[in-house]
């Protein structure tokens, strides 16, 4: 009987050894990937980073923030299909998250929209970007809802937009780039404001010269949305300001954790 028990306390221990002792070496050795896939983000390798976040979102249940990072991989990975539903998961989680870090979520999930010519759907996150981002960082978002209205030939909406988009410049009208971008509002926005103009009423008071062009009426000679993107593609769009990195938002503790 002693040996009887001996034995089963030995076989046992011994699956204990083949079984729990692996297991966690695997573990260790998943926490290790989670770190090097998160060395491979904040070093700008997204598509690096994201064949090892793909295969520990398999193996494991990745919090919220991991799967958002996935989202942003999508992105830079052109994926901008992915990208969106990814990041639309986890909205309604990443509420607690700090304001400038869901700000880079909303805005990457707008820019993938837009990518997809799928405007409506966009604005909505640029909004929400704006009540969470930086000042400077507002003139971009601007921009992109102005385009967005402009799109979808909502003329006013995209008037006003663009308007917001200069007074946000106008604070950092000394950059170059600033200021290649203030000259495209200014084109875009006599533009939408012509075609608003065309809208309304002849005898309406509203009718007014628009605010952003010389008194020469330069105007008129926008008055159709085939030269506003013509318009729009000769000036070529400016390279948009980034949203500050989400890397500087990881925390160093976060290269170790896995959810089972």
């Amino acid at each position: 009987m002693a040996i009887s028990i001996t034995g089963k306390i030995i076989t046992t221990f011994l699956l204990f050894l083949t079984t729990s002792i692996p297991a966690s070496a695997q573990k260790s050795k998943d926490a290790e990937e989670l770190g090097k896939a998160l060395e491979y983000f904040t070093s700008a390798k997204y598509h690096e980073a994201l064949l090892i976040f793909q295969r520990l979102d398999k193996e494991y249940k990745l919090n919220e923030r991991f799967k958002a990072y996935i989202g942003l991989c999508y992105y830079h990975d052109w994926d901008y299909e992915a990208a969106a539903k990814y990041l639309e998961s986890v909205m309604p989680k990443i509420e607690v998250f700090a304001p400038h870090e869901r700000s880079i979520y909303y805005y990457t999930t707008a820019e993938s929209k837009f990518n997809l010519k799928r405007y409506k759907e966009a604005i909505p996150y640029y909004e929400k970007t704006l009540t969470v981002c930086y000042e400077r960082e507002k003139g971009d978002v601007y921009y992109r809802l102005g385009l967005c209205n402009m799109f979808l030939q909502s003329w006013k909406p995209a008037y006003d937009q663009y308007m917001n988009a200069e007074k946000i410049y106008n604070q950092y009208k000394q950059d170059e780039d600033v200021q290649g971008r203030l000259a495209q509002i200014k084109r875009m926005a006599a533009a939408c404001w012509a075609n608003y103009e065309a809208t309304l009423p002849k005898d309406s008071l509203l009718k007014t010269s628009d605010k952003t062009t010389n008194k020469d009426n330069e105007t008129t000679q926008l008055k159709n949305i085939s030269t506003i993107i013509n318009s729009l593609i000769s000036t070529m769009l400016l390279t948009t300001t980034t949203l500050d990195s989400v890397k500087d938002i990881i925390k160093k503790e976060e290269k170790i954790k896995l959810e089972k």
